[in-house]
């Protein structure tokens, strides 16, 4: 053995301690998956939500009565001095109503009325896509919790109709009024719609009607078909806690604030019908749309199956309350109440 032989000796000896030690503690990693650090995460998936009730609501104004007032306009007395013969306090709605030298009103004292409808309880499906950050981890009962805030948006179309018929006594009244002012002068009347007041001063037509008549039937009869449409766009925002409870498993929990923005739209159609009369049938086919946020809050838990350190499956159940929507026109409104909604939902989970 030469002089440097002991000196390479302690060299390969200190080597075989470094790569030992080194060998002990990679070991163990080797072994175990790295676990990813707090970060942003994206969720996708689809679901059933049920609880919608949806009400049909008979909304038309009583009928007009007493003597001067009509559907579509009124002739009642004024102040004038001249108010036992003539008043300025009338009005009218629409152009067609003066034919010639003449004002025409008319009215329903009675008809048959299809009242409140149930639209039933409906379910809406669709899709959601929620995305989030974990914010930090910490220990609670031997547990490592995860927590962070979570931001989403949530789209499901729901669907509802309902109809009725309905029979029953009529009666119609009709009047036309002169436009012959005090001393037989014709006057040239204001243009639709017109409304004069009981203080005046206007435009001075003769109180009582050139002609009235009533015409009743006892075979009306009316149809009501009512349809209900809307895609529902939500947005959620909260914090949300995530728990072990085994391998490779989580349960999860969100609470926060939810508005709904309903894309709706409400379809009348009605008709009356008058047997034995020649009133004309009514008819009723109008179209409203309304759009306006809903606030509210939500809830939800989730069972989550981690795949990989990035990849998770989940299913879920949730709660959600929000403001009823209210619309309506032509004596006819809708109310969709959202204040108890369950729903299921699943999917899939990505860790960036």
């Amino acid at each position: 053995m030469t002089l440097g032989q002991p000196s390479m000796m302690k060299q390969l000896a200190r080597s075989g301690v470094w790569l030992a030690a080194a060998a002990g503690v990679a070991g163990p990693l080797a072994a175990q998956e790295l676990k990813p650090t707090p970060g942003f995460w994206m969720r996708a998936g689809g679901g059933i939500r049920t609880g919608y009730h949806v009400h049909f609501v008979d909304s038309a104004p009583a009928l007009p009565s007493g003597a001067g007032n009509f559907a579509n306009g009124y002739v009642l007395p004024s102040v004038s001095g001249t108010n036992a013969v003539y008043t300025w306090n009338w009005g009218y709605a629409n152009a067609s109503q003066v034919q010639g030298s003449t004002l025409n009103l008319e009215r329903f004292d009675s008809r048959p009325r299809v009242g409140d409808l149930d639209g039933g309880s409906h379910s809406t499906y669709g899709g959601e896509l929620r995305a989030g950050f974990e914010a930090l981890r910490f220990e609670l009962f031997d547990r490592e919790i995860r927590f962070g805030l979570e931001a989403g948006y949530q789209f499901g179309t729901l669907s509802a109709t309902a109809s009725g018929r309905a029979t029953g006594n009529a009666s119609y009244t009709s009047a036309v009024y002169s436009f012959a002012g005090p001393g037989g002068q014709p006057i040239q009347p204001p243009g639709a719609p017109y409304s004069g007041t009981f203080d005046g001063p206007g435009p001075l037509i003769p109180l009582s009607p050139r002609s009235l008549s009533t015409q009743t039937t006892s075979s009306a009869v009316s149809e009501s078909s009512l349809t209900f449409d809307a895609t529902l766009h939500t947005m959620k925002l909260g914090p949300y806690l995530e728990v072990p409870l085994g391998r490779n498993f989580l349960a999860g929990f969100s609470l926060g604030y939810c508005s709904v923005l309903p894309d709706a739209q409400l379809r009348i159609q009605e008709t009356t019908t008058y047997a034995g009369t020649s009133v004309a049938p009514t008819t009723v086919d109008q179209t409203v749309r309304r759009s306006d946020w809903k606030p509210g809050m939500y809830a939800e838990l989730r069972l989550q199956y981690e795949i990989n350190r990035r990849l998770s499956v989940f299913v879920g159940g949730e709660f959600q309350m929000n403001g009823d929507i209210r619309m309506g026109a032509a004596g006819r409104s809708v109310r969709v109440e959202m204040g108890t909604i369950y729903g299921g939902t699943a999917g899939v989970r990505y860790l960036f």
